[in-house]
């Protein structure tokens, strides 16, 4: 289970930065900017899903080190009162409705996000843990760790979604990695590549090393079925 936690947080980046490298320059054994063998690299780039091309809506990819600091534009829907982009609206139903099926309720806390909303969530945080008495220094690090900086976001691009099970959210309603005690937030998270979406940030710490952001039992974005089934299970 450790193995494939890290495999997805590995892979939830690097296929997507490694789709784009290697199909606009043609290597089979480009450097993602990480130190992976020539053999890992190798494997990403040359055993990628059938049909997968680097345009591919799916596949965008948005961290710390790739920022896009313009607004992303799409055609947004609604589930519930929470927006995502259009093309997974009928996913994220269908994910709830299955979550429904096998016995647990579930809120989706959060979709889409502008770059002004983060900009707002990322300084009510800070403001939060400089209120604690952390130091000016030590609070700007600790919000990094679990909010992306303003164009950093997944959720800018509607493809991101914050979605828990009611029981674990009852617990902790300002979400912790810990709602993973909870039956509910454990299948979310287990049948999350059914739908095609990936946990984004697992809880080891090699994952947490590769993402920098901390383990997050609630985020999960959009990669395709096809996608998300790869980054799962392909090694």
């Amino acid at each position: 289970m450790k193995n494939k936690k890290r495999i997805i947080a590995v892979l939830a980046g690097l296929i997507l930065l490694a789709v784009m490298v290697w199909l606009a320059l043609g290597s089979h054994e480009q450097n993602q900017g990480q130190k992976t063998s020539q053999s890992q690299t190798k494997t990403t780039t040359t055993n990628l899903p059938k049909g997968v091309k680097s345009t591919d809506w799916d596949l965008v990819l948005i961290n710390k080190q790739h920022p896009e600091n313009q607004e992303i534009s799409f055609t947004q829907a609604k589930v519930g009162d929470k927006v995502v982009n259009q093309k997974i609206q009928q996913s994220v139903i269908d994910f709830m409705a299955g979550a429904k099926a096998a016995g647990y309720d579930t809120t989706l806390v959060s979709g889409y996000r502008s770059i002004e909303y983060q900009k707002e969530v990322f300084a009510n945080v800070l403001a939060n843990n400089e209120k604690n008495g952390e130091s000016e220094e030590k609070a700007l690090a600790e919000t990094k760790k679990v909010v992306q900086t303003p164009g950093s976001s997944e959720h800018q691009t509607g493809l991101a979604i914050d979605l828990a099970g009611n029981d674990a959210l009852a617990k902790y309603p300002g979400l912790t990695g810990e709602m993973d005690q909870f039956a509910s937030q454990r299948w979310l998270i287990d049948h999350a590549p059914d739908y095609g979406f990936i946990l984004r940030y697992p809880k080891d710490e090699a994952s947490i090393k590769e993402t920098g952001i901390d383990y997050e039992s609630w985020h999960f974005r959009y990669v395709g079925v096809t996608n998300a089934k790869y980054m799962t299970k392909h090694l």
